[in-house]
């Protein structure tokens, strides 16, 4: 109940209430952080992309071998940007799901609740902003290493990210906005007394770690943070846009730095039908992913990826649109 409550009331932040799947991105258009012009007649300006892509598999005596499954992805993004005078503030929700059914195994193929909200105040020059950033990103479900559910990894704001700090927005360039801070505040939050004792996503016993009233722990870390977005229409039928994240820890091993990048390739069919190519790939050197010992246990950071290729229905409007 507490989870549903949690979502309802992000949903309702951002504006509206919208479903979508698609197998991943996380992408968003130049205008959909940041450009919006001075002399926009209503203050608030919505923008929205919506995709659902399905893949269906089905097997009669195939000689081969393989199982009969469904596989759906859905995405969204809902952007709210209010600007007067020279204050711009953007407003944007994330959120995808993915699921693959088989006979007698069902298993969660992607899952994101991202939310990131970022205060501009035009400075001098137009081409730099003076910026408050805020983001946090979760995820919805638990998440197992085997598909028998057995083994939990993850659960909803276990982890979860918390990022925020003051910095310069430049969105001079045409389709680029790069956000950088050297002062921007990282915490990552495990809301789950078993998660946190198992260390999973960071060393409990280092330093700035925090227990909080359920037994899950917090670290908080103080680094340089850059956010970099792009996207380009290339023609009425082909775009990308993509999304960079970087992050060195000042108080720890600032030589590590985390990377969080997604790129999302965009390909129209056919009216609403459209081919999409979403990459993902994440580096964090506090989560341990890798079996470095060969005992089935991960205790080693490592390189994440994801890749997911679909073919769905999209709609989009607004910022998304262009």
């Amino acid at each position: 109940m507490k989870k549903a409550t949690l979502l309802l009331l992000a949903i309702i932040f951002t504006g509206s209430v919208y479903g979508q799947t698609d197998g991943n991105v996380l992408t968003i258009s130049d205008d959909a952080i940041g450009d919006v012009k001075k002399d926009t007649v209503k203050p608030w300006a919505w923008s929205g992309l919506y995709n659902v892509s399905m893949t269906q598999t089905s097997l009669t005596n195939w000689a081969a071998g393989g199982n009969n499954n469904a596989n759906v992805n859905g995405l969204i993004k809902q952007l709210a940007i209010y600007s007067k005078n020279k204050w711009v503030w953007n407003n944007l929700l994330e959120a995808n799901f993915g699921y693959n059914f088989q006979p007698g195994q069902d298993i969660k193929t992607d899952d994101r609740l991202e939310f990131t909200t970022r205060l501009d105040r035009e400075l001098a020059s137009e081409a730099w902003r003076l910026s408050l950033f805020a983001n946090f990103r979760t995820q919805f479900t638990d998440g197992f290493k085997d598909p028998d559910y057995v083994n939990r990894i993850s659960a909803f704001m276990a982890p979860a990210y918390l990022t925020y700090g003051l910095g310069l927005t430049n969105a001079s360039i045409k389709g680029l906005n790069v956000y950088f801070s050297p002062i921007q505040i990282k915490q990552t939050f495990v809301l789950d007394s078993t998660l946190a004792a198992e260390g999973v996503f960071y060393d409990i016993n280092s330093p700035n770690v925090g227990v909080l009233d359920n037994d899950g722990t917090y670290r908080t870390e103080l680094g340089a943070y850059l956010d970099i977005i792009y996207k380009k229409a290339f023609s009425e039928q082909f775009e990308v846009a993509s999304k960079l994240n970087l992050f060195s820890n000042y108080l720890d091993r600032p030589q590590n730095i985390d990377v969080n990048w997604e790129t999302l390739f965009l390909l129209k069919v056919y009216k609403s039908i459209t081919v999409t190519l979403a990459l993902h790939l994440i580096y964090d050197n506090d989560v341990n992913v890798r079996d470095s010992n060969g005992d089935g246990t991960a205790n080693a950071p490592g390189t994440q990826f994801k890749q997911i290729l679909g073919v769905g229905l999209a709609y989009s409007f607004g910022a998304f649109k262009e």
